[in-house]
């Protein structure tokens, strides 16, 4: 029997019609305007909630490197309801055929923050985070982007992290000693269920003039490996407490990947950089319900679900892994009303008998 309950489920596992949580977006004539590169994919299209963080990659599989020497940021654009990558300064057109690695995950805690009067640092170039997700602890890994939404506000800065251990707290600040404009906004992705994280740090060993080499299993021999990267200056007194104000991004040389500057200055010994690297394998998938089927994706109104043995049940998460409903199955099919549901991403845990799977769905 066809039961139909009225709730929104989304799929997020590495196989099927799902998307992985990091990508990689290039720059071409089609998809680019002047300063602007445009994202088509379904995650993100039409999805103005989504958070998003990017990193710049010199050479994905197809390219021969292509550098951008220029502070970029992400921003939703209401009219084509797509997320776009910009060059901060905008008399600087987006460079044809430069590519970008992009994370956006529902498994990732992604905190958007905004500099105001209240949460200015000490001096006017911080701005403190205020987060669970970090307060307290500087071993987090944390990546950061700017955000042009929602004040419409340019910031052609490059900025980092430090960690202030009198206050507990995380703090971007501009790498020029520059002040953080008010109203200025940015996406921080913090550690995440479906990426390896790592704290990278530069030392004469694996500096090779304007890059370090990165040694992780992940990565290593794999051409079609992606991650996002910050800065993180690390807590006073550290030897870590370099600063970077370059552009960086980020290339791989055959074995290894590598985190470069884009204007060819030296990697200066003891920088240090927190990655967030996508791991397919570390998603929310569980053991497979065999003949699982959910279609279509994305979906307007009705999603059906269909498994070879009869459903146990269907427990929905939001973003944040809170749960809001669960629900019985009855038999191996049930229908989904998903029209009374804003459109965003939501998380589905689909129980038959002993086995379970986690899927993801975009609802339009």
């Amino acid at each position: 029997m066809k039961t139909i309950f009225t709730f929104l489920l989304v799929l997020a596992t590495t196989f099927g019609v799902a998307q992985n949580s990091m990508f990689v977006h290039t720059a071409t004539v089609a998809n680019s305007s002047f300063n602007v590169t445009y994202i088509d994919h379904p995650d993100l299209n039409a999805n103005p909630n989504a958070n998003l963080v990017v990193s710049h990659n010199w050479n994905p599989v197809g390219s021969s490197g292509v550098y951008n020497d220029n502070v970029t940021g992400v921003w939703y654009d209401t009219f084509s309801q797509q997320w776009a990558i910009y060059n901060e300064n905008p008399g600087v057109n987006i460079v044809p055929d430069s590519s970008y690695n992009v994370y956006y995950s529902t498994n990732t805690a992604t905190i958007t923050h905004i500099a105001t009067v209240g949460n200015q640092g000490a001096i006017d170039s911080y701005t403190v985070l205020n987060s669970p997700l970090l307060n307290g602890n500087p071993n987090a890994h944390a990546v950061l982007t700017t955000y042009y939404n929602p004040n419409n506000q340019y910031n052609d800065t490059v900025y980092g992290f430090w960690y202030d251990d009198t206050l507990d707290r995380w703090i971007i600040y501009s790498e020029d000693g520059s002040t953080i404009p008010l109203g200025s906004a940015f996406f921080v992705a913090v550690n995440g269920a479906d990426v390896q994280t790592m704290r990278h740090v530069a030392i004469p060993s694996n500096i090779f003039g304007n890059y370090t080499l990165i040694d992780h299993p992940v990565l290593n021999g794999d051409p079609n490996a992606v991650f996002v990267f910050g800065h993180n200056w690390g807590i006073s007194g550290d030897p870590s407490n370099v600063i970077m104000d370059h552009n960086m991004g980020v290339w791989y040389d055959g074995s290894n990947w590598s985190i470069y500057t884009e204007d060819l200055s030296n990697m200066p010994d003891n920088a240090t950089f927190d990655l967030l690297i996508y791991d397919e394998t570390l998603g929310v998938t569980d053991n497979k319900v065999e003949g699982l089927y959910y279609g279509p994706n994305p979906v307007k109104d009705i999603l059906d679900i269909r498994a070879n043995d009869p459903i146990t049940s269907v427990t929905i998460y939001n973003l944040l892994g809170q749960k809001l409903t669960k629900v019985a199955g009855d038999g191996n099919a049930i229908g989904i009303n998903l029209s009374g549901y804003a459109a965003g991403t939501y998380f589905a845990t689909v129980i038959v008998g002993n086995a379970s799977e986690t899927v993801k769905l975009i609802k339009q």
